[in-house]
């Protein structure tokens, strides 16, 4: 009896172990400029460019990002709000709240209608990007 209670142990271990029930992953590090200075704060998307799989992103912090992602083509979205005011949550109320006013300060060709792309594969240099305002 011992011996059967160890050898389904085992094996309910190294069946289950060595399974992997996502995506493989991969590391991406890399760099953000906005105008040749580092972006502080933001978020980076990698998106599969077939619309097969799964988007994976990660915050941006002192210009510099670490995602895990999926190999294979990407689009990549990289967004940086910021506040810039206050607004009443419920207008004519003299006591509402108020909610901040937010504006994305990278041009648009960089997120929502994105021109950016990257190639996942399992050895891959880092990925910076140099992004540049619509005022450039």
């Amino acid at each position: 009896m011992w011996r059967c209670f160890l050898l389904l142990a085992f094996l309910t271990c190294t069946i289950g172990c060595g399974r992997s029930d996502g995506p493989k992953m991969i590391a991406v590090t890399g760099q953000i400029t906005l105008d040749g200075k580092p972006l502080d704060a933001g978020s980076i998307s990698f998106l599969p460019v077939d619309g097969n799989g799964v988007p994976s992103g990660a915050k941006i912090s002192g210009g510099a990002y670490r995602a895990d992602v999926p190999p294979g083509e990407k689009r990549v979205e990289i967004r940086a709000p910021k506040v810039v005011g206050q607004r009443d949550a419920y207008q004519g109320d003299p006591n509402s709240p108020k909610v901040d006013i937010i504006e994305e300060r990278i041009p648009h060709r960089y997120n929502a209608q994105s021109e950016l792309r990257a190639k996942v594969a399992d050895k891959i240099p880092p990925i910076d990007f140099k992004l540049e305002s619509a005022s450039q």
